[in-house]
């Protein structure tokens, strides 16, 4: 089994090795040795053969002056030349008066006249007294011809006529709507001398004056359009269909090219189908223009600007050298690099070597520090100030709080060699191993998340005068203030990539981080409150061990944080029986008086296996749960042992009578043990007499020794240096717990004392 997980790390670290390396080739080599376009030439470079390459300058300058060279395709649209005729006749229908025409036409009539005469006579009668009426004769009728003219509705005044047109026609000049109005009006003269009116003959001549207009042009285009507006202002057209006894000619040959002028528009636009057309046959005629290099013949000289022909023939030269020594050499160093991690973890970290889990997650972390060294390497030139952006705090942050500083610092060795390799650059080499160190100090006692950020502060602080250090004496003076800010940016980025991923590698791999435990030490943890409420003396209990195991942690620079989490824990299986546990018994009897003294030690045996038990169910991450085993290790329930001994006499098995756990393999372990051992002691004393500084001395001085004795410090690391120093700090605590306080006069339960006696 042995050969076998080793068999696992190893190759854990090749299968890296190798990955890290394939990133490295792939996406290195290239870049490295192939000269960027626009980049300066580092060496010359000649032809090792006949060489031909697409000038794509060349050939793109031709297509494009044989693409100016063609002419846009335009149609003319005569819908548009129909318009404008319409929008002349609309105007002269509406200035003129022909609704008014038929009034003042003359019109011929005969008018009938009778004269009717009519003669009395009075006469006397006669001598017979008869009366004899008078003769009627019919009067002549007389016929004559007269010449007569009907008016209906006056026609409007050339004032009102033009108030009338001036809105809608208001591009129209003034000028030009009263010619045509006056026009009108003497139409009516001419009409009533039988002559022929002029507008209409007015009206023919604009719309033949458009027609001709366009036709002169072939279609106006949009640029053309105010150059013939303005030569047909100034330049008045004949027209030969005005009468030539008109007198005002030129007058009415002026406004009728101004009316016309005022309305035409662009007829002739351009297919832009058709032009492009012309435009992709005119470029697609010229060929493909050829740059060649003859063998021998210089591409580029050492400091010259390499251009893009350039650039694709020293591509097409390097394609045919073999980069196989380059591979070899990226590969060697990266497994050289990984086998000298290998070695110290194996040396000086046999418990962290001892886990596969976590020495295939230090792989991951060489294989992510060549992912991350490669993308600074694609920068066009690494010696600049935003290489300095580069998140290198992350693996300090995940080196850190998933092992531990020490690791760390190792860390810092593939992170740096990735990145030589990349760049090729000292500072941004160096600035690399520096920011995985640089977390380090700030992370090795935190204990809350206020700690954490304060950490990913402090380290994005400490990484500008780094920054500005390696730029100013590597790269440049003039970049120091821009390395300092990217710097800045980079240790800020990388806290809180590094934070953001640490929970998913502790999840995934099983590890107990320091976020993992901020939540195991809260109260509301589901497992702590099942401790309160079944057995709240234990929870008590367990409270003051977690700070006394934090305060002895911290003296010796172990993890004060899981040294609380795991106190915490300890004695969760008493929860199942918590009355045969003094600290629940909190007026009751005790029943182990008169339990066996073996039945009650395989009780007291049974809160460990009970306590695995339930931090199983409530998903207690590993390191808890050998809390709970290793908390007791295989001491001695002496206080049965001796019960037994008292009553069954010297043939008792002392082995019967020790628990059955493990002995502490880690200083946090060790530090458990002797805090609840010395927490228990402490309390029975303070039940029987006030605890004093030489009492809890002599408390803390007897559980130590007695676990050292014991032999239960044997698997763990801890030095007699680190122990002395834990016996401090956990007396210091203990003192500042039973500390003296004033007695009450007249208190329930104590006696009165002279306030002058304290």
């Amino acid at each position: 089994m042995r050969r076998s997980s080793s068999l696992q790390r190893v190759l854990y670290l090749l299968l890296s090795a190798a990955v890290a390396s394939l990133v490295l080739i792939t996406g290195v080599q290239v870049s490295a040795t192939q000269p960027a376009e626009g980049s300066i030439a580092d060496k010359d470079y000649r032809a090792d053969q006949f060489i031909e390459v697409d000038d794509d300058f060349l050939t793109n300058a031709l297509r494009d002056q044989a693409e100016r060279g063609i002419d846009a395709e335009y149609v003319r649209d005569r819908n548009v030349e129909r318009e404008v005729q319409a929008e002349v006749r609309s105007f002269l229908e509406a200035v003129s008066y022909a609704e008014f025409y038929d009034q003042f036409v003359p019109t011929t009539s005969t008018t009938t006249t009778t004269t009717t005469t009519t003669t009395t006579t009075t006469l006397a009668p006669d001598e017979g007294g008869v009366v004899v009426p008078p003769s009627t004769a019919p009067a002549p009728t007389t016929t004559e011809a007269a010449t007569t003219t009907t008016t209906t509705l006056a026609p409007p005044s050339a004032e009102e006529r033009s108030a009338e047109i001036e809105r809608e026609f208001a591009q129209i000049d003034e000028d030009v709507r009263n010619l045509f109005i006056q026009i009108g009006l003497e139409d009516f003269d001419r009409i009533a001398n039988r002559e022929t009116p002029l507008f209409p003959v007015v009206e023919t001549a604009a719309r033949s004056l458009v027609v001709a207009v366009y036709d002169e042009q072939d279609g106006i285009r949009s640029a053309q359009l105010n150059n013939v507006k303005n030569d047909l202002i100034n330049n008045p057209r004949v027209l030969p269909e005005l009468p030539a006894s008109l007198e005002n000619t030129l007058e009415v040959e002026a406004a009728v090219s101004k009316l016309v002028a005022r309305s035409l528009q662009a007829s002739e636009f351009e297919d832009v189908a058709a032009t492009n057309e012309r435009i992709e046959e005119a470029r697609a005629a010229v060929p493909q223009q050829i740059a060649t290099f003859q063998q021998g013949e210089t591409i580029v000289l050492a400091g010259e600007l390499i251009g893009p022909i350039e650039a694709e023939a020293i591509a097409d030269v390097l394609s045919r050298q073999s980069q196989a020594p380059e591979d070899f050499a990226i590969a060697g160093v990266l497994f050289a690099t990984v086998a000298l991690c290998a070695l110290y973890l194996r040396r000086n970290r046999p418990g962290l070597w001892s886990e596969p889990k976590k020495v295939a997650l230090f792989g991951i972390l060489v294989v992510l520090a060549a992912l991350v060294s490669l993308s600074v390497g694609t920068f066009d030139d690494p010696d600049t100030a935003i290489a300095f952006v580069f998140p290198g705090v992350a693996f300090g942050f995940l080196a850190g709080l998933l092992f531990d500083t020490r690791l760390a610092l190792l860390m810092a060795l593939p992170v740096a060699v990735t990145m030589g390799i990349t760049t090729g650059s000292l500072p941004v080499t160096l600035y690399a191993a520096a920011s995985v160190i640089a977390p380090l100090p700030f992370i090795s006692d935190v204990s809350s998340q206020r700690s954490l950020r304060s950490a990913v502060a402090y380290t994005s602080v400490t990484m500008i005068p780094v920054a500005a250090a390696l730029a100013f004496l590597f790269i440049d003076n003039e970049l120091v203030g821009q390395a300092a800010v990217f710097a800045m940016l980079g240790g800020v980025l990388g806290g809180i990539v590094g934070l953001g991923v640490l929970p998913f590698f502790g999840n995934l791999f099983g590890i107990t981080t320091m976020l993992t435990l901020l939540d195991l030490t809260d109260r509301n943890h589901p497992a702590l409150r099942l401790l309160e409420e079944k057995a709240p003396g234990t929870f008590n209990h367990s409270i003051l061990v977690g700070t006394l195991a934090s305060r002895a942690a911290r003296a010796i620079g172990a993890k004060p944080l899981l040294a609380e989490a795991l106190a915490y824990y300890h004695d969760l299986g008493k929860t199942e029986h918590p009355n045969l546990f003094i600290e629940n018994q909190f007026g009751a009897s005790n029943p182990h008086r008169w339990l066996p003294p073996e039945e009650s030690a395989a009780h007291i045996r049974a809160h460990v296996t009970d306590g695995v038990a339930l931090a199983r169910e409530y998903r207690l991450p590993p390191e808890i749960i050998e809390g709970i085993r290793q908390h007791h290790g295989t001491s001695l329930m002496r206080y049965f042992y001796h019960k037994a001994v008292q009553e069954q006499g010297t043939d008792v098995v002392s082995t019967d009578y020790r628990h059955v756990g493990r002995k502490p393999i880690a200083k946090e372990m060790a530090i458990l043990m002797m805090c609840d051992s010395v927490e228990a002691a402490a309390r029975a004393m303070a039940y029987q007499d006030s605890p004093t500084a030489d009492g809890l001395r002599k408390i803390v001085e007897d559980v130590v020794n007695e676990k050292l004795e014991d032999g239960q410090f044997d698997d763990s690391d801890l030095t007699f240096g680190e122990l002395s120093r834990v016996k401090d700090a956990l007396l210091e605590a203990l003192i500042s717990h039973y500390h003296h306080r004033i007695t009450y006069p007249n208190f329930p339960g104590t006696d009165t004392v002279d306030a002058e006696e304290l």
